[in-house]
Formats: structure tokens, C-alpha cells, sequence
């Protein structure tokens, strides 16, 4: 059956083979078993029988009777097994859930004027949108990283985005030093740093924006920070702003052509901004049951939930960048709107 593991109380390199996807905790999997077990019985199963229609009226708050030896049974499985069907949701409340949305933005030289301008008012106004996004029982974090000759955390630690509603505006200067900044992420997606929640964690969602060209080894940084489990199955997406990006570097950082994008005018900015950082949120806090459950299945279990989830994405975003886009995406072809 589908088990969820805390990935926090396990080795960063060891957490693929004991991680998976599946939708309920095992105590509320055995609970379903039992309520299943109690109104379907059968000559197998330990429970006793119902009672009949006209007891049923009479004990409207039925209690579960297992016909084991109750001297051999811990208390502590005497009480679970008492329990009324009406006090099921109060005996064990769902395992709480997180999902960290890490955005690195580019604040280099290239990026003053309009281009900083256009990205510091669409994150504020981003930030309400991603209130939400998660599940019920999930809390979406958000981490900002900014980025030029020296790479800075503007949140300490990830903030839960209902508390993290104030965006401070970036300011650029430097070059843009991209190779580092992968590194210092690669520090941070670990159980022991960024991602020492202790509640169970869904692989991160990583937004990467930049408008030009690194300015140091970044394909040293980008082997290192491929080398990351927690990189490795969480979702990457990238926007380049304006016609000086290198999308090849972008592209190489998703691993996906389809989730890097290009924008190339301010409003393109604000609304594809929105577009990748909610769709990827709404996804990538998303469960998903684990259909096989074999020993090999559980081996691929966590290639397997960021694949669907990845190939999900890139749906989304197709069909949504063609709408901001209109339907010529061939970049090559666009005239860009030169007035950053």
C-alpha cells in the first residue's frame, strides 16, 4: 500500500529508496482497512460481525470488538480498536505536508531600469496569487535568492507565503556570477539546512530568471547542483527576460526545452512570471499515489511521481505560454520589444 516517508529523517543520498508519493499516511491507510474490514466482513477477518439492523438503531455509535486474546493486546491497540467510526477523523490527524518554491533571480547591471522594475511589481503582485496553491494539507514555502557578483538569501529561511505577502524590491548591480549561485543552492536543498521541515516534504519547485549571459563557470555549478537528489526530482522551470538571455543556459538547467521560457516584453514578463510560478506550485504540491508497489516500483517510486509531475507541467505550460505568446513561440521570429 502507499506509504509516505519523511524525507528530513533520512540521508539526502539515501531518501530515493525509501520516499514515495502515495496520498495517506499508514495509520490512516490501516484505519480505512478497518472501517472497510467492519462493514464488509468475512470468515478471515478478525472483526466480529455487525450487529443486526434493529442493534444498529439502538447503538447508533458502534464500537469495534476483535475476537483476539485482549490479554495478549497492548493497551495502547485496545484503545485504537475501540474507537467509534464517528471519532475516525479526530483519532489521527493527516500527516501535515510541505513544498518549498525556491526563486533565483538575476540582479545584474543588465537587468536596470525596466527589466527590474517590471520583475519587482509582478513579484508583488505574485505573491497573493500563490497563497492557496497547495493542497489543504499542505504549507507552500517560499525561499528568494538574488544573484550578480555575490549571491545573497533575501529570506533567511523558507517563509510560509502567507507570511511572506511584503516583497522587497531588488536593486542591480555586479555581473552575473550564475555558477555560484547554483552552488549556494546546492548547499541549501539539503534536510539539514533549507529543508529540515518536520512535516513531510514534497521535492522543490526551483524558478530561475535571468536576462543575459553568465559571467563564470556555471556549467561547473550546474554539475554540482545535478548532483542534488532533492534537484534531481523537483521541478525546474526558467524565464529569460528580454532579447541578451542565453536560453541555452537556461535550458540546460531545466533539462526540458519546454520549461524555459522567453519573455520578451514587460507584460510578457508579468503574466509569464504568474503562469510558471502557479501552474509549478499547484503541481509540484500535488500527491500522487503510488500505483506500483513492488519492490521495483518502489525503487523508481520517486523518478517516477517527478516525471508525471514534470510531464504535467510541461502541458500547462504549452498550452499557457501559447496564450501569452500567441501561436508564433518561435522566438526567432519575433521582433523584440527593445524598451527595457
Amino acid at each position: 500500500m502507499p506509504k509516505w516517508i519523511d524525507l528530513n529523517e533520512m540521508d539526502d543520498e539515501l531518501f530515493l529508496d525509501r520516499r514515495n508519493f502515495g496520498g495517506r499516511s499508514v495509520i490512516q491507510e490501516e484505519l480505512a482497512e478497518k472501517v472497510s474490514a467492519y462493514y464488509h466482513p468475512s470468515s478471515e477477518d478478525n472483526f466480529s460481525s455487525r450487529k443486526s439492523h434493529d442493534e444498529e438503531d439502538a447503538y447508533p455509535s458502534r464500537k469495534f470488538v476483535l475476537e483476539d486474546d485482549e490479554d495478549d493486546i497492548p493497551v495502547e491497540k485496545k484503545i485504537s480498536r475501540r474507537v467509534s467510526e464517528e471519532d475516525f477523523l479526530d483519532v489521527m490527524e493527516p500527516a501535515k505536508k510541505s513544498m518549498t518554491i525556491f526563486f533565483l533571480i538575476d540582479v545584474s547591471k543588465s537587468m536596470k531600469g525596466t527589466k527590474i522594475g517590471s520583475l519587482n511589481s509582478t513579484m508583488e503582485e505574485l505573491l497573493p496569487a500563490l497563497v492557496g496553491v497547495g493542497e489543504a494539507s499542505t504549507d507552500v514555502k517560499i525561499a528568494v535568492m538574488k544573484f550578480s557578483t555575490k549571491v545573497d538569501w533575501v529570506t533567511p529561511e523558507p517563509v510560509k507565503i502567507e507570511d511572506y505577502q511584503y516583497w522587497n524590491r531588488l536593486e542591480p548591480e555586479g555581473l552575473t556570477f550564475m555558477g555560484d549561485a547554483f552552488l549556494e543552492l546546492s548547499r541549501k536543498l539539503s534536510r539539514n539546512s533549507f529543508l529540515n521541515s518536520p512535516s513531510l516534504s514534497y521535492a522543490p519547485v526551483i524558478f530561475l530568471l535571468s536576462d543575459g549571459t553568465p559571467n563564470d563557470n556555471w556549467q561547473k555549478g550546474l554539475e554540482t547542483l545535478k548532483e542534488n537528489k532533492w534537484f534531481q526530482y523537483g521541478l525546474k522551470i526558467a524565464l529569460g527576460i528580454g532579447s541578451e538571455v542565453d536560453m541555452d543556459v537556461l535550458r540546460a538547467f531545466t533539462g526540458n526545452d519546454e520549461l524555459a521560457v522567453q519573455a520578451k516584453t514587460a507584460d510578457q514578463l508579468r503574466e509569464l512570471v504568474k503562469l510558471l510560478a502557479v501552474t509549478s506550485s499547484q503541481i509540484g504540491s500535488r500527491s500522487l499515489a503510488l500505483v506500483d508497489d513492488s519492490p521495483a516500483g518502489r525503487g523508481n517510486v520517486e523518478a517516477t511521481a517527478a516525471q508525471a509531475k514534470e510531464k504535467v507541467l510541461v502541458e500547462e505550460i504549452r498550452q499557457g505560454t501559447r496564450d501569452i505568446l500567441g501561436e508564433a513561440v518561435d522566438l526567432d521570429t519575433v521582433d523584440f520589444d527593445e524598451g527595457w
